[in-house]
């Protein structure tokens, strides 16, 4: 009984090894080995993961020639520039309603798509959301990119 046991789990072992069903390894930056689709969650980043979306729903607004006042939908370096608009919630600063302690505009950008005040006048707080409003997928790439310290 112990035998046939035994060859069971070998049988078992082999199989989902062989048909890819074994839990994709991590690496030890906690990140899957594989292209981030199920097993480990791959590293967000800007370059690969973040730009794309501020791209589309940011930059209308967010480039140095418009109302935004920076480039994030385009310039990795804008979102390690400190916020300056005084409009901004107090979610956005470190010190809150007091608004002297300026987080990172990066930063300042997961509580903006979550309280849906931006992409400004879209009625991003509105359920449904409308088209042009951050979907929740890219609310958790942008959660995850900020958690992990924004890498570029």
């Amino acid at each position: 009984m112990m035998r046939a046991f035994f060859l069971l789990s070998v049988f078992a072992f082999t199989a989902v090894t062989t048909l890819g069903c074994a839990p994709e390894a991590t690496t030890p930056d906690g990140g899957g080995g594989g292209s981030g689709g199920g097993g480990g969650a791959a590293a967000v980043t800007y370059t690969k993961d973040v730009q794309p979306i501020f791209a589309a729903k940011c930059a209308p607004c967010h480039t140095t020639d418009r109302a935004g006042a920076h480039n994030i939908g385009t310039t990795y370096a804008d979102a390690l520039k400190p916020v300056v608009t005084p409009d901004a919630p107090s979610a956005c600063f470190k010190d809150g309603d007091a608004k002297t302690m300026p987080k990172l505009i990066g930063e300042c950008t997961v509580p903006a798509i979550m309280e849906g005040w931006m992409p400004m006048g879209m009625g991003c707080f509105n359920t449904p959301r409308p088209a042009e409003c951050v979907t929740l997928e890219q609310q958790d790439v942008v959660t995850r990119w900020v958690a992990a310290g924004m890498p570029q």
